[in-house]
């Protein structure tokens, strides 16, 4: 992501293109699959500790929900595009239907830098994004997850921001979650150790 010359997207299309011209796909088809279907662009205001406050720019892109649901990680790096983004949207497509697993591809992510953000600031972060999309996402529509820089703990804040805003109990909206808390066995390894569990914060 730090080199400003490589554009990720370009490469999933070129790569697409490529498989597609061995297939043989019709013109419609390879325009619809090599374009992302949907994408929201956001902004998450969120109250500093130091009282100043600041906004972080934050995505979800749906590149096709053909096979089932979209479904994909949510990564939070200072350095993070909408086109890497767009990219990592479209290859969870190809990879859930080589898999033959009944889900599209999605992908979300947060321009920020965890190494400088209390736990306080992450959950604000957390719950302002499912503000922003909690229309878009669901166990019928998108399945979000932990990703780059983020882990059990931010999907659990996720998870009860829209449990709250729903008013009602959807353990299937997000995957990724603490085993305690009604996630699956298997997914071990954070890239951030997992801090002691909370939902205490309110905006």
């Amino acid at each position: 992501m730090a080199d400003k010359s490589f554009n990720a997207y370009k490469m999933a299309q070129q790569q697409f293109d490529a498989i597609a011209e061995q297939l043989g796909l019709d013109e419609a088809t390879r325009e619809l699959l090599r374009n992302t279907d949907k994408e929201y662009h956001f902004n998450i205001p969120i109250r500093m500790d130091d009282g100043t406050y600041k906004v972080f720019r934050g995505f979800r892109v749906q590149h096709n929900n053909a096979r089932g649901p979209n479904k994909g990680g949510i990564r939070f790096h200072p350095q993070e595009t909408i086109d890497t983004v767009r990219a990592l949207a479209m290859w969870m497509t190809w990879k859930t239907a080589v898999v033959d697993i009944p889900l599209g591809g999605g992908k979300g992510g947060v321009i920020c830098d965890v190494h400088n953000l209390s736990m306080r600031e992450q959950e604000l972060i957390c719950r302002g994004w499912v503000r922003q999309v909690y229309k878009n996402i669901g166990p019928l529509q998108d399945i979000p997850a932990p990703d780059v820089m983020t882990n059990g703990q931010h999907m659990l804040w996720m998870l009860d921001e829209y449990e709250t805003i729903t008013g009602a109990k959807y353990p299937g909206v997000i995957t990724g979650k603490p085993v305690g808390m009604g996630g699956s066995l298997g997914r071990t390894k954070f890239i951030l150790p997992p801090p002691t569990l909370s939902k205490s914060i309110k905006v």
